[in-house]
């Protein structure tokens, strides 16, 4: 099995609150954000008004070349560290969930939830997202080529 590289991250998607003061509940940095009522300036310069909802996303862990198992100490650990602003955030009408990249190289080698973790994003109300990115095959002709 071939190892591969790993990304875990929490994303919020939140009504009314700013990304910064979701940012400072969590006691976590941001990686991406888009605030509620925020405008995007399209290409040609005019506004696009699309931000219904904040979200924001914080990265929990990242791998080169690991194993996606070895993290899950640390996110569960982030978690429960936090579970009551998570709840709060839930009750405010907050959708949070836990979004997993995985970017392998020839072959995945696969993992599994850990049982803590499963119990506590059902807890949470957490969602899940799996995004896998793999190379392409070279096509035949390519390949022909080469030769």
């Amino acid at each position: 099995m071939y190892r591969y590289d790993y990304r875990v991250s929490l994303q919020v998607q939140h009504p009314s609150a700013t990304s910064a003061d979701i940012s400072a509940r969590l006691d976590q940095e941001r990686t991406f954000f888009r605030d509620v009522g925020t405008d995007l300036v399209a290409a040609e310069g005019r506004l696009i008004r699309v931000h219904a909802v904040t979200r924001v996303g914080f990265e929990l862990a990242a791998g080169k070349d690991g194993w996606l198992m070895d993290a899950w100490p640390q996110v569960v650990a982030f978690l429960q560290a936090r579970a009551e602003v998570i709840r709060g955030l839930n009750q405010e009408g907050a959708g949070l969930g836990l979004r997993i990249g995985l970017f392998g190289k020839r072959a995945w080698a696969g993992f599994e939830l850990d049982d803590d973790l499963v119990r506590l994003m059902a807890d949470l109300r957490l969602g899940f997202q799996l995004e896998t990115y793999f190379p392409d095959a070279p096509v035949a002709s390519e390949a022909d080529d080469e030769a």
